[in-house]
């Protein structure tokens, strides 16, 4: 049911993109690419689970974040390296987008996994939203906030920089998945470390408007 839920909540939005112009269309086009992404990641998981079945390896710690930060990411990817496309930082809000609409697909494979009803199904579902849901937009814009700090380097040295913030993602999304797992102190900080990171990321967004730089003398 997967692919018909994606088909279901994508096409409407495809049609929504042609009243939508500059940032608005870009952010609605990459929430519908994290959907997208989603489904990829579903079947490209699914696929490296099988075949290494017999492995003692944990998928949700060592493929899945590995697959995943990468297939989100992958327009910021294509932008910098294929058309060298500036942007400002609305850059973090473009890869936020693509990790939510990642996340809203990921969520309907676990709400209806586990088939809860009720006040359960309700619980889980707030749960995902403002932790897992949180972590997988904050991973993408990490990535995209740390390709605007760094534009101004050296074009040679672009694949090395998205490769390090790539890692980045990907080792704080493992860590993540192997503390959600655990019981107490290790499944708290699991939950907290989405939050935390939505903040801080927050905060530097609006660093110049938290922060303003004092007026020079004589202006």
């Amino acid at each position: 049911m997967i692919l018909e839920f994606y088909l279901a909540a994508s096409l409407p939005l495809f049609f929504l993109l042609v009243f939508l112009e500059g940032g608005q269309r870009r952010v609605l086009a990459f929430l519908v690419w994290g959907l997208t992404a989603g489904v990829i990641s579903y079947y490209v998981n699914y696929h490296l689970y099988l075949a290494l079945a017999a492995s003692t390896l944990l998928p949700e710690v060592t493929m899945a974040p590995v697959v995943e930060e990468f297939m989100k990411a992958l327009p910021l990817f294509v932008l910098l390296l294929v058309f060298g496309r500036r942007y400002s930082k609305e850059l973090l809000v473009l890869a936020m987008a693509s990790g939510f609409g990642f996340a809203i697909l990921e969520n309907y494979v676990f709400v209806t996994h586990f088939a809860l009803e009720g006040a359960g199904a309700i619980a889980y579902a707030v749960m995902r939203g403002v932790t897992t849901s949180v972590m997988h937009g904050c991973m993408t814009a990490i990535i995209g906030f740390g390709i605007f700090l760094t534009y101004g380097f050296s074009r040679r040295s672009l694949p090395s920089i998205l490769f390090g913030l790539y890692t980045v993602a990907v080792m704080i999304h493992a860590l993540y998945n192997l503390l959600v797992g655990h019981t107490g102190v290790g499944r708290l900080l699991a939950i907290d470390l989405p939050l935390l990171l939505f903040v801080l990321l927050l905060v530097a967004y609006n660093w110049d408007v938290l922060f303003p730089k004092p007026a020079e003398a004589g202006e």
